[in-house]
This record gives C-alpha cells, sequence and structure tokens, in this order.
C-alpha cells in the first residue's frame, strides 16, 4: 500500500508543477485586468471612458444579449469615439442617431468568440508558414442581427504578422503598422485583454473605420468608374432566408449571382481592379470591332465585360506576398495563371471589408480573351450568329485551354451576318442547330496557319473531315467549296486567328454507316475484285465500324489486280487476308496533301511501308515495289472512317 502511495504524491507533485508552469505561459501572454464574475455590458460600464457606449447598447436593449447569451471579444469604443460617430452620420449627439445605423455601429464593435491578444498571435503562428491560412488568420466575424443587420468581415493583426508581412499591411492601409490593431486603428497599450465573465475587451485608441463591402468601396475611386460600371451591371436582388416555421424574409438582398457575390460580407475575395487607363489602353485598339462612342467602352459586347469583371475575382484574401509566393498556383477568375504577370501591376490599393482590392494598371486578360475564340466576342455586332451558337452549343469546345493558358492552335473561319443562310440560331430546331453548329466546326482548323506561312494548297484537318484549301476557295469532300474574301485575318491571338468566308462546308459524319471505306469501295465498279477480297479475307464488318477505329485503303483497281494474277475466287481466306492487310493502314492518313514528305508506317500486317513526296510527287513503296496513287484526283477520296487511295498497281 505504501509504494502506490508514494507514487501518487509524486505524481500530484507533478501535476501541481505543470499546473504552475501553464499558469506562468498564460500570465505572461494574457493581460487579465478585471474581475471575471462581470459580464462584458458590466465591465464596461465601471470604465468611465466607456460609458457612453454602454448607453447606446441600453437604449437597444442589448444589455442582457450582449452580457449573458453569447461569448464574444469587444472592441470598446470610447466617449470621444461614439461622439465623432454620431457627428459623421449628421448629428450633434448620440441620442439622434437612428436605431438602425446604432445597430449596426454596436454590432461591428463585436466579434463572435472571445480573443485575447495570445489567441490572434497563436491562430497566425499556427498557419503553415508561408501559406494563404496565415493571411486569412487576421480575418474574424463580427455579430449580426438577422437580414437587415449583417455580419461583417473585420482584420485584427499582432505583432507577429507585422514581423512576417509588415509590407503587405503598408500596401493595404498605407500606413506601418505595429502592436496589435484592428483594421487601421490601434489598440490601447495597457486596456486590452480586459477578461469579462463572457468574453473579452480591448479598447480601441481612434474610431473603428466603417470599411464599405468590395462594390462600394470600387465605386467610390474616380479612376475605376469602368470598372465599377461593369461589376454594376451584375447586381440582382434576391429574398432573405426561410425561418424556423418556413416563412420566407421578403426583404430585399443586394447580390451577385453571375459571379463571385462580392456583396456577401462572408465571401472572402481579392479583386485585381483595372483603372479606366488600363481598360482603356486595352480595348482602344479594338474599336472597330464593337463600335461605339469613341473614347468610351459603352459598346463593348456583355460578355466581354463579363469575362473582365470574373477575372479580376479572386477567391480568397490575398496579401501582396501571398501572391509573389504562390505563383503559379494562384487562381484568377477560377484559372490558375502566372502571377509574377500580375503583381507588378499593382498601383494602389482601396480598403473593403471583404476584400483585398487591388488597383492595377493592366487588365488580367481571361482565357478566352487571350485565345483565339475572343475575336468571335470582340466582333459581336458582325457575328451575332456565331455568338448565340456559342451561347447555345458546345461550338467553342477546343478553342480556349481554361485551365492553363496552353492554347491549342486554330484557325477559325467564320461566317458574318450577312453570309448567315436560314432561319437564326436562335430560331432553330434542336436537330437543325446541331447541323448548323457542325457546318460552324467545320470551318474551324487544328492548325494556325500563320505559323504555316499562310493559306497555301493543302488538306487542313478539322473534327468533321478534312478540307482542301486551293485558289483561294475551301471544298469539302463533296466538291462544296466557299471563299476566302480576304488572306488577311479579321482577329490574331497567341494559338490562331479568325478569316472570314461567305459561306458553310460540308461536314463529314463520322459515324455515317453509309460512307465507311467499305461502302466507298464496294460503290466503286473499279474495286469489285479488290471488294471480293476484303469479303473473303472477313474483313468486311471492320472495315464497316465507324468510331474509335479508322483507316486508310490503297485500293488496286481491277485492272491491276488482273495483271498482278490475283485469283480471288481459288484464293483460301488466309491468303486473301494476308494480301488485303498489305494494302490497309490503321488510322486516317490523307497523304497526298501538299505536306506529306517521306516516312515509315506499317500496314495491317505489321509489315513497315515507306512513303515520300507530295500532290503529284506522292508514292509508297512495299518490299521494293513503289506505287503511286492514279489518276490523283482519285486520291484522297474520304469516308466516315477513313480514306480511300486509288491504285493502278499491286505491290
Amino acid at each position: 500500500m505504501k509504494q502506490p502511495t508514494k507514487y501518487f504524491i509524486l505524481s500530484y507533485i507533478v501535476v501541481i508543477m505543470l499546473g504552475m508552469s501553464c499558469s506562468k505561459k498564460f500570465d505572461e501572454h494574457y493581460n487579465p485586468v478585471a474581475r471575471v464574475d462581470k459580464n462584458i455590458v458590466e465591465t464596461l460600464e465601471e470604465d468611465p471612458e466607456l460609458v457612453d457606449f454602454v448607453k447606446v447598447i441600453d437604449k437597444l436593449g442589448l444589455r442582457q444579449t450582449l452580457g449573458e447569451a453569447a461569448i464574444y471579444t469587444c472592441l470598446a469604443p470610447t466617449n470621444e469615439h461614439v461622439q465623432t460617430f454620431a457627428e459623421s452620420k449628421g448629428f450633434q449627439t448620440i441620442d439622434e442617431v437612428p436605431e438602425s445605423i446604432l445597430r449596426q455601429y454596436v454590432n461591428a464593435h463585436f466579434i463572435n468568440g472571445m480573443y485575447y491578444k495570445y489567441d490572434i498571435e497563436k491562430r497566425y503562428r499556427n498557419a503553415p508558414e508561408g501559406s494563404l491560412a496565415a493571411t486569412k488568420a487576421t480575418y474574424y466575424t463580427t455579430r449580426a442581427e438577422g437580414v437587415l443587420v449583417k455580419p461583417k468581415s473585420i482584420r485584427l493583426f499582432t505583432q507577429p504578422f507585422f514581423d512576417m508581412q509588415a509590407d503587405d499591411y503598408n500596401i493595404i492601409y498605407h500606413m506601418d503598422g505595429s502592436g496589435f490593431m484592428v483594421e487601421s486603428v490601434r489598440v490601447h497599450e495597457t486596456k486590452y485583454d480586459i477578461s469579462a465573465a463572457n468574453g473579452v475587451i480591448h479598447v480601441l485608441t481612434s474610431p473603428l473605420p466603417e470599411l464599405p463591402i468590395t462594390d462600394a468601396a470600387v465605386a467610390s475611386v474616380d479612376d475605376m468608374s469602368i470598372f465599377s460600371k461593369w461589376l454594376e451591371g451584375h447586381v440582382s436582388y434576391i429574398l432573405g432566408p426561410k425561418d424556423q416555421f418556413g416563412w420566407v424574409d421578403t426583404t430585399l438582398i443586394r447580390a451577385y449571382t453571375s459571379i463571385r457575390n462580392v456583396a456577401d460580407e462572408s465571401v472572402l475575395s481579392t479583386v485585381f481592379a483595372p483603372t479606366d487607363e488600363a481598360l482603356l489602353a486595352y480595348f482602344t485598339p479594338y474599336a472597330a470591332h464593337f463600335g461605339g462612342t469613341p473614347g468610351t467602352l459603352d459598346s463593348v459586347p456583355e460578355f466581354v465585360r463579363t469575362q473582365v469583371v470574373r477575372t479580376t475575382l479572386l477567391a480568397e484574401p490575398w496579401f501582396k506576398s501571398d501572391i509573389v509566393r504562390d505563383n503559379p498556383k494562384i487562381r484568377i477568375g477560377g484559372f490558375p495563371q502566372e502571377v509574377s504577370k500580375i503583381a507588378p501591376t499593382i498601383v494602389g490599393s482601396v480598403l473593403s471589408s471583404n476584400s483585398v482590392i487591388y488597383k492595377v494598371n493592366k487588365v488580367v486578360e481571361s482565357p478566352i480573351l487571350h485565345s483565339v475564340e475572343g475575336g468571335i466576342y470582340m466582333r459581336e455586332k458582325f457575328y451575332t450568329q456565331w455568338v448565340e451558337m456559342l451561347k447555345r452549343t458546345n461550338l467553342e469546345d477546343g478553342l480556349t485551354d481554361g485551365l492553363y493558358y496552353q492554347h491549342a492552335d486554330k484557325t477559325i473561319l467564320v461566317q458574318s451576318d450577312e453570309f448567315w443562310t436560314g432561319p437564326a440560331a436562335e430560331d432553330l430546331a434542336a436537330e437543325d442547330r446541331e447541323i448548323r453548329r457542325r457546318e460552324c466546326r467545320t470551318g474551324i482548323f487544328n492548325i494556325d496557319v500563320r505559323k504555316d506561312g499562310g493559306f497555301r494548297k493543302r488538306y487542313y484537318p478539322t473534327e468533321f473531315g478534312w478540307i482542301l484549301f486551293d485558289n483561294n476557295e475551301f471544298i469539302d469532300y463533296t466538291g462544296n467549296s466557299v471563299s476566302l474574301l480576304s488572306p488577311e485575318p479579321v482577329w490574331e491571338k497567341g494559338n490562331g486567328a479568325i478569316f472570314e468566308v461567305d459561306g458553310f462546308l460540308t461536314p463529314m459524319d463520322p459515324a455515317d454507316l453509309d460512307r465507311t471505306v467499305f461502302v466507298l469501295i464496294t460503290g466503286d465498279p473499279d474495286y469489285t475484285q479488290f471488294a471480293s477480297a476484303i469479303q473473303k479475307a472477313g474483313l468486311e464488318s471492320e472495315l464497316n465500324l465507324t468510331g474509335f477505329f479508322t483507316y486508310t485503303v490503297f485500293a488496286p483497281t481491277n485492272t491491276a489486280m488482273q495483271a498482278a494474277g490475283i485469283d480471288v475466287v481459288n484464293s483460301t481466306p488466309e491468303q486473301m487476308r494476308a494480301f488485303v492487310g498489305k494494302y490497309i493502314i490503321p488510322n486516317r492518313y490523307v497523304f497526298t496533301d501538299g505536306v506529306t514528305q517521306g516516312g515509315l508506317i506499317p500496314n495491317k500486317n505489321g509489315e513497315m511501308m515507306s512513303f515520300s513526296g507530295s500532290w503529284d510527287t506522292f508514292s509508297v513503296t512495299y518490299a521494293q515495289k513503289t506505287i503511286k496513287p492514279t489518276p490523283l484526283t482519285a486520291a484522297n477520296v474520304q469516308g466516315s472512317n477513313g480514306v480511300v487511295h486509288k491504285v493502278n498497281e499491286t505491290f
């Protein structure tokens, strides 16, 4: 029995020592100067310099609510601050201020939760080093009352922040900070960490600024009037939430539903707001594309304005050091962007309660406006039908890389409204709109012709077949042609250009079972022997497949097979599979395209074939036997699942 008692006593001593150690640590960081048998309101009224704030609390009937209903951190204004507030609202005394305004004022000085100075320091220090979490640790939420008295976001700073991010504070507040501060207001050097039964009090040394919400902050800056107007164009008003009984609060709440809701205090953001000068510099070179009054941006298309606004808005509050440090992980308008290109454009800042707003002297370009696709929207007054198609279909697929700004090369042939035939895009039935979408897509080439020396005689690849350009005309697989209106593009970007044509090309349907390579072969009387060889080899079904599998076939004519002594009737299926396999190449190739020069490729039997030349000089060699499509006009016959080249010799 004595041994356990000994260990119990030792353990008890250790616990006491640990407790003394924790108490010592607590006393080092906390500054309790009041009894905790009184609540916040009762503690406030003990200080003669804070009694006017208590009078406002009593006038609103909030003594019990703020003293007993919850835990708070009170940012206490002095009597002088209360009077200053009244005068700022146009009243001589605080008693004259309407209660609705007083409620906003009182609640703005109460933070939900109890935060001693050390708690604030700990939140910052505990965030991973160099992470956005440290910046976010400075944000706190004030008390709210229903829909009309909304919570506000408020920033609290202590010395660890200034030790690490002092420049960030200076950029936002245009002043140096140190010690313990609430926004741009310093906390009293001794009157802080005042304990109360339901929280803690920090006394302010100057009036707490009423920081505007994002859109109001932007509107207050003279040289951001254009951006403010474009932002305002997205305002909507929504009903309040339902209560516990299912009743809807009919108070209309200002909101942004089509972009990031910067009117919501709980939505923290970063805004790269372009100055008027920056917007004019970006759009003036394109003035002819959208018209309007010279020197203004009144006629910039709505979609383009939305692109600009959306791309300026960044989720979460990012201080400048965060922007530089997290390059390139940062996402602008939902898209990653190398922020090293943005940080140098910051020329100032605007104070806001729920955003870090940077004034920038260069427009942050959205992925769409950064790509050739943007030209269609910028020239909306000429391409209203194309814009409607972009809105109503997936016509834009593949034109813009919205993730990394690494857009694939494209050339777009566009029909202006002048050459739009048939009903307007908005009036088309669903099936007719799909036909028109494919017609438009047939004019989108998977190549930037500028990098190819401009248009020249060759076949250009599209999603719906290959298009031949010859003698200033684009010719599709049916022989239908449209004319290039000018060799000069009407729009250029880094990944391509837009050219205008006077009509629509015919799309090749990749699922058309009536135009497979086998159907093309059986439909030509010159191929009856080769068609029979395919059937005997058991390859008919395979050459009729559409979808993933495509084929290139060098189809020998009846004359060529007879000259070579090929006897299909008396041959075995194995012999015919070996024979036919020599003339079939997996995948679709338009060889006589003015581009192909030479190389090796396996046929269906896995045997290597070489090819060289282009147009009239094109030839293919197998087992030291060289043949070429003859006549040239019989080459490049396009099917839904491949290409057929007619040859008058066998290997």
